[in-house]
């Protein structure tokens, strides 16, 4: 008898009963039919087990499915992990092995195994990769055109030569025109190959995607913690061949190039018409990978409170840093950019701390924010009623955004600058279309020194006549206000990972640390680890680090958080 499913019941099997299984145990390890099914839900042993219809299990990967929740090498259920070793422990192995190890409860890792951000770093990914596909068969395509058009270029350059000759050229113009078609017929050929490559590459991904989607949607939580390591190592090595395509040459930029003799005149000496030879140029484009690899860790790991962080300096920040700084940003490159509002200037450190170079700007710059790899947006006061878009890698101003007023603190959300705007408040405005300002919040008094951040939903807000820091939703509710001694005078604002802010407080000499819900505030950084009068802060939520601006003595730090 055969099965639409392709699997029978375990349960009836042993009873000489051959029936269709349409549920799938894990646990158990078997199929159930409907009959068994319900059987296996009221018994005490087995109605918390988690089941699937066989169909979407058989949508499992075979590496993911083969994961079982009993340790092969005793027999017993697994109990713990063990984060140093990455195993799956059971009692026995708990007692033999890992009696010193740091061990975490499967029931713990389990509860936000679907929910993790693994997954979703790893799809990022492979839409990284498949982003850097798509850019890297265009450039190829293009530099194909561009192959063409200098063959015809220098076509047209050797016919107009040609033409004012006599038959004694027909022998050297044939033996060109077939070093250029070889030439270029050889580049041809090596782009077609990679590109062929990168097809088949692309098609890898998108298997890599099933597997990703089906663990999420289908696996057990067990196999989904596991699963997902398997998977990151498959992507993992997915990266490693796309970032070799920058070492090994391949993305190199290739170019004809044709050398006419000088001599041409005296016709009867020259033996060659010219030199064709191929030069590979530095690549063009850049290849996207923004997955933060800190974040791929399997076990997942327990949301700090503030009372849980205890910043460690690791870094002090002094070349080329006056006072005057009022506000700073870490750039995905690892570079800091200092916004030196005495001498109008944006100062970009390498990630070692040492200045790589300065770009002047229009006056009393006030904060920055990252927009992409190699591009910042800066407000400004005193009479300069627009936000500068600066590139820092070719250091020109690609636009401004004009503004009502002077603007203050700003924060990019999504591709959105959010930044405060005396006399008006809140305001949002999309990068690339600059001409829909939409006000968030509206503040009708001409505050001034008001700093913002945003993460997720929220919209977070310092006034430093009363303050205060206000959390807003992104509509512009409120959702908490919250002033406490500890803070006085206070200027940036910036928010970690697990929704703790961190705010400068220049008039306390201090960095106080608030709960995502606003209820509680802690000192985190006073007098004595150095902060004086600090005015801007930035956390680096890939590396978890906080970077903290000093106004008054010239310095930043670098904390590991």
């Amino acid at each position: 008898m055969a099965s639409a499913s392709g699997t029978f019941c375990g349960v009836c099997e042993t009873q000489y009963v051959v029936k269709e299984a349409v549920i799938w145990c894990p646990e158990c390890d078997e199929g159930l039919c409907l009959s068994c099914e319900k059987h296996h839900q009221a018994s005490k042993t087995s109605k918390n087990h988690e089941i699937t219809s066989v169909k979407d299990y058989r949508q499992i990967p075979s590496s993911i499915t083969s994961i079982t929740q009993y340790c092969s090498d005793h027999e017993k259920r697994y109990q713990l992990y063990c984060s140093q070793h990455e195993k799956l422990c059971c009692p026995l192995c708990i007692s033999r092995n890992h009696k010193t190890c740091e061990l975490v409860a499967i029931d713990d890792i389990v509860k936000t195994s679907k929910t993790s951000a693994l997954f979703d770093i790893m799809e990022q990914s492979l839409q990284d990769m498949k982003g850097n596909i798509g850019r890297i068969v265009e450039d190829r395509k293009l530099n194909m055109e561009k192959i063409q058009q200098q063959r015809q270029t220098f076509q047209t350059d050797i016919q107009k030569i040609r033409d004012k000759i006599n038959k004694h050229l027909d022998k050297l113009e044939n033996e060109i025109q077939q070093d250029i078609r070889e030439a270029e017929k050889k580049v041809q050929s090596q782009i077609e190959r990679l590109l062929s490559t990168f097809y088949d590459h692309e098609k890898s991904l998108d298997e890599l995607q099933k597997n990703i989607l089906a663990t999420k949607s289908f696996a057990t939580d067990l196999q989904t913690v596991l699963g997902g390591k398997m998977l990151e190592a498959e992507i993992q090595r997915k990266e490693m061949i796309m970032q070799s395509l920058i070492e090994d040459g391949s993305l190199q930029q290739i170019q004809l190039q044709c050398i006419i003799d000088d001599k041409i005149s005296d016709i009867l000496s020259i033996i060659k018409f010219g030199e064709i030879s191929i030069i590979a140029n530095p690549p063009t484009i850049t290849l996207t990978m923004t997955r933060d690899k800190q974040a791929q860790q399997m076990v997942q790991t327990i949301s700090k409170t503030i009372n849980d962080i205890n910043p460690t300096l690791f870094e002090i920040v002094k070349e080329g840093i006056t006072s005057g700084i009022t506000g700073c940003t870490v750039m995905p490159t690892g570079k800091m950019v200092f916004v030196d509002n005495d001498n109008n200037r944006l100062v970009i450190h390498n990630e070692n701390g040492l200045i790589d170079f300065e770009i002047p700007v229009a006056r009393r710059p006030v904060d920055v924010t990252c927009i992409d790899e190699n591009t910042v947006a800066v407000t400004h006061h005193e009479w300069i009623y627009y936000i500068e878009i600066i590139n820092i890698a070719n250091k020109t101003i690609v636009k401004r955004i004009k503004t009502s007023n002077v603007c203050y603190g700003i924060t990019n959300n999504n591709g959105k600058l959010i930044y405060y705007e005396t006399g008006s408040g809140i305001l949002t405005v999309d990068v690339n279309h600059e001409s829909t300002i939409t006000t968030v919040v509206k503040v009708d008094v001409k505050q001034h020194w008001n700093y913002v951040t945003a993460a997720k939903d929220k919209i977070y807000h310092t006034n430093p006549v009363t303050d205060t820091v206000t959390c807003y939703t992104v509509t512009g509710q409120k959702v908490w206000e919250k002033n406490e001694p500890i803070l006085k005078i206070i200027r940036g604002i910036a928010i970690d990972n697990d929704s703790n802010l961190y705010v400068a407080s220049k008039g306390r000499n201090n960095v106080v640390g608030l709960s995502p819900d606003g209820r509680h505030a802690r000192e985190l950084l006073g007098k004595e680890d150095g902060v004086d009068e600090p005015v801007g802060v930035y956390f680096d939520q890939g590396r978890k680090i906080l970077l903290v601006s000093n106004h008054l003595c010239g310095t930043a730090f670098l904390y590991n958080i």
